[in-house]
């Protein structure tokens, strides 16, 4: 809109450009216009265009870094020439005087009515009429803050009054020396960026520029203010604030813990104080004193009797639990805290037999216990569905492992009291390197769990052939007695050759009975190597 409006005013100086009080140009806006015009000089990077509109010769001036090019007839470039002639600050009554541009708001205000001598919203071009015109309130801002009224629907018009007023105090009071404006007090120069530019001009310090607006929720409005020094060539904005309120209750939910008040020190760049958290505090004691207390969101707390602090608002389950000569004496006790007070309460203990039940989906999966990487050398404690006994309540992690499923390890809080029960769903491994890892270490495991078995099958061959040994050596000492009895001087006749064979069928059995006790034993050796080396 901005552009087409200056579009038009430049068609309209352009249509008269015939009658001379100029140098013809054709001049060029950033924005892609182009037009014929009078060219009258350039002051304080300001370039001055002439033209007559409905009889009445005008002078529009615009910021020349809104200039592409300005050429005249023969193509001299007289945007960036040092040699422009500035226009004169007075002219005769046939040439009304060149308003200086502090002027661009009252002479809005006068030609609001007058549809020939339409403005432009550009923040730095204004036409001319016949009688001088001049803006109180812009020559006004040198060296001062600004605060801009901020933009809003109609709807919230009440409310951004009464924003406004409190936004002012609150600067003022803070040593700010804010002074505070309408955005009609710009003319045609509505938007927060022309505002900006027009105060820069006129060597204002710094603006406040806000703007109520409907927020994500209906039933929630949003305030913000952005500050920007004027002084800071890059333009950006120092410090900007944003505060969401209730659409029914706004003004309410703004005074309400110190929330406007840390927006405005948002605004100011001070970072707000952070709220101070207002605890509650439980005091347990215990019969007999000493037990460990505990609760399933905060495991072990301390020992009774004691104190502790709790932000829980709602009830809070305790656990007391105390272990002697591996006897377990526990209760359980709820306690809804006093808000900001401290509650007292006083538990009696009695023996109890906790217990952990783990059931899986699928079932027999291997159960370990503790959080320690699992190798090939752990040991399960039992396969699901399983029951434990608890000897040390708190926070107890289990590892499952099952093949064909993802590991999974879960800590949960085991109270000293009654039966607590674990249901796990696994998931099954989609990944192909998770499972190409996971079946390298069931064959690691397969491979000495065979070991296991040659090292505890060697026993029997071992055994088997140590007895066979140990009786060779009984047909041996059988042998060597009937072969002494055989040397004595009356032995002789048909009993004699029954004692020679005698000896020698001794002899033989003991050879084959060493024999085989060597085999087994040699046997039992190899298996007892390979399983080792298997194991290990």
């Amino acid at each position: 809109m901005k552009k087409f409006i200056l579009a038009m005013i430049l068609l309209s100086l352009a249509a008269h450009a015939e009658d001379s009080q100029g140098v013809r140009a054709n001049v060029e806006l950033i924005s892609g216009t182009k037009q014929v015009v009078q060219f009258l000089g350039i002051h304080q990077d300001t370039v001055s265009l002439g033209g007559t509109i409905q009889g009445k010769f005008t002078v529009l001036k615009i910021a020349k870094d809104r200039f592409k090019t300005i050429v005249d007839e023969q193509g001299n470039d007289l945007l960036n020439s040092p040699d422009v002639v500035e226009p004169a600050s007075n002219e005769s009554v046939d040439n009304p005087a060149v308003n200086d541009t502090a002027s661009h708001n009252a002479w809005a205000e006068n030609t609001a009515t007058k549809p020939e001598a339409d403005s432009t919203s550009d923040s730095t071009a204004q036409p001319n009429s016949e009688t001088p015109v001049y803006n109180p309130f812009l020559n006004s801002v040198d060296s001062r803050h600004i605060f801009v009224a901020l933009e809003r629907r109609a709807i919230d018009s009440a409310l951004a009054e009464q924003l406004n007023g409190l936004m002012m105090r609150m600067l003022q009071e803070s040593g700010i020396p804010a002074v505070f404006a309408r955005r009609t007090d710009f003319g045609y120069c509505r938007e927060s960026s022309c505002i900006r530019d027009s105060l820069k001009h006129y060597g204002a310090v710094s603006v406040y520029l806000g703007s109520i607006i409907t927020a994500k929720s209906q039933d929630s409005i949003t305030v913000q203010v952005n500050h920007y020094n004027l002084q800071d060539s890059t333009g950006k904005s120092g410090e900007s604030a944003t505060m969401n309120l209730s659409t029914m209750k706004a003004l309410g939910d703004a005074m309400s813990a110190d929330k406007f008040k840390n927006f405005m020190m948002q605004v100011q760049g001070v970072e707000p104080p952070q709220p101070k958290e207002k605890k509650s505090y439980i005091y347990v004691e215990t019969n007999p004193e000493g037990a460990t207390l505990a609760t399933d969101t905060q495991g072990e707390i301390c020992r009774t009797p004691c104190s502790f602090a709790s932000q829980d608002t709602g009830k809070v389950v305790l656990y007391a639990y105390w272990n002697v000569d591996k006897q377990l004496w526990g209760a359980r006790s709820a306690v809804v805290p006093i808000p900001f007070d401290t509650t007292k309460i006083s538990i009696k203990l009695k023996p109890m037999r906790p217990e952990l039940r783990i059931m899986t989906v699928p079932g027999n999966a291997e159960i370990y216990a503790g959080s320690a990487p699992v190798t090939v050398k752990s040991k399960p404690i039992g396969h699901t569905p399983d029951k434990f006994p608890i000897f040390e309540p708190g926070n107890t992690t289990v590892q499952l492992r099952k093949e064909g499923y993802r590991d999974t390890t879960v800590t949960t809080f085991v109270p000293p009291t009654d039966l607590t029960e674990l249901n796990i769903e696994m998931q099954p491994i989609t990944d192909i390197e998770e499972m190409q890892a996971q079946n390298a270490w069931l064959k690691q495991r397969k491979v000495r769990k065979v070991g296991h078995i040659l090292m505890g099958s060697s026993i029997c061959p071992i055994a088997i052939g140590g007895l066979f040994t140990y009786l060779a050596g009984q047909d041996y000492n059988d042998a060597d007695k009937i072969k002494r009895e055989l040397q004595l001087p009356s032995s002789g006749g048909e009993h004699y050759q029954a004692r020679v064979q005698e000896n020698h069928d001794l002899v033989n059995k003991g050879k084959r009975k060493n024999i085989i006790g060597g085999t087994l034993m040699g046997i039992g050796a190899a298996m007892l190597g390979a399983g080792f080396v298997l194991s290990f």
